[in-house]
């Protein structure tokens, strides 16, 4: 009789385990299929129905512009039963801008939108992708001579216009020796970069200014925030000579700096803070997100030029659309420049706050 009453427990712990195992392999495929509907929009036979595909590929995913970007892009794509998936967000794991466009091409996308970095590596993936009929949307930097189907950006030489003019005001209440550091950010086309700075130094011809770039490597936040920081801790003491290499920003300091991304705005705001510099070193910033919005208020950020993502969003989307289904769209669709300062501040947010554009 012990020996049965053993039988009969065993079997009713193998029964229970059976019924265990498959009450967590159905958890775990319920729990994919909502992974996945959230993803793609799956119905509950299984089958999708969004109509298209549409791959972001962007070096940086941390950067508030190109989070914006991205959610007006699904918003937009939303009314048109398009899926807009942003490749690599949701990795632990970062991965360079040539391994997510093999990403986006692998996965036969219906279309690209992509924030090219200038590199030919990249230029000829727009290539390879356009030869397996995928079209592509440059936004914000352009890859020209690639057969891309529309850009989707700024005038580089205007941008670089609004940062002189700015520049040259805040010459004139600082000594008549000026150093301005223009960071570039690597996640930016190093040609649509050249044009800004081109730009600025020729606004400011005639002027004594020493004009340098430092390159920001924005694929790690700790190491932007560090390059910067050095540059904030060398206060402004001399002037920079032709042996001292500015890019190291060690031996002097600038008297402003000029950021061509949110990222780096943000990081030269908080370093000038952290270290005491405000009032000695002005800052240029880019976007319009609250904090640096918040700073133009403190008058530590002199002024931001924004872009408004949200129509950068739904522009890259219609633009791609537009393509996919008549199988043709506009070479250059181009966003608004807006100057932002202490003095239009106000104006700045009541409008952005009727139209729903303030982040």
């Amino acid at each position: 009789m012990p020996r049965k009453r053993s039988n009969v427990t065993k079997a009713n712990l193998s029964i229970f385990a059976v019924i265990v195992m498959s009450l967590v392999t159905l958890a775990s495929v319920f729990a994919y299929r909502v992974l996945i509907t959230r993803t793609f929009n799956l119905d509950t036979g299984g089958s999708s129905y969004y109509q298209y595909h549409i791959a972001m590929v962007t070096e940086s995913h941390t950067d508030p512009f190109w989070e914006s970007v991205w959610r007006a892009a699904k918003e937009e794509g939303a009314k048109s039963d398009v899926v807009v998936e942003w490749i690599g967000n949701s990795l632990t794991e970062q991965y360079p801008l040539t391994a997510l466009m093999e990403m986006a091409i692998a996965e036969k996308v219906d279309g690209i939108i992509l924030q090219p970095d200038g590199s030919v590596a990249i230029s000829q993936l727009i290539v390879r992708a356009i030869e397996n009929g995928i079209p592509v949307i440059t936004v914000m930097s352009d890859a020209t001579g690639t057969g891309r189907q529309g850009f989707v950006g700024y005038n580089s030489y205007d941008l670089g216009q609004l940062y002189g003019a700015q520049v040259r005001a805040a010459m004139a209440q600082m000594p008549s020796e000026y150093h301005a550091v223009v960071l570039f950010g690597s996640d930016i086309s190093e040609n649509a970069q050249n044009i800004v700075y081109s730009s600025i130094k020729e606004s400011l011809e005639g002027r004594n200014v020493t004009l340098d770039v430092v390159t920001i490597d924005n694929n790690n936040v700790f190491s932007a925030e560090e390059t910067i920081r050095e540059m904030v801790v060398s206060s402004p003491s001399s002037v920079a000579s032709a042996d001292t290499p500015p890019q190291l920003g060690k031996d002097y300091g600038p008297n402003m700096l000029i950021c061509l991304n949110a990222t780096n705005t943000i990081c030269a705001y908080q370093a000038v803070v952290d270290h005491n510099k405000v009032g000695q070193i002005q800052i240029l910033g880019y976007y319009d997100s609250d904090e640096i919005l918040s700073a133009i208020e403190k008058r530590v950020i002199q002024a931001t030029v924004t872009v408004d993502a949200n129509r950068v969003g739904a522009s890259c989307v219609t633009t791609l659309m537009e393509y996919l289904e008549q199988g043709r769209t506009s070479d250059f669709t181009p966003v608004v420049l807006q100057l932002v300062t202490a003095a239009n501040l106000e104006d700045y947010r009541a409008a952005h706050e009727q139209t729903g554009g303030t982040e």
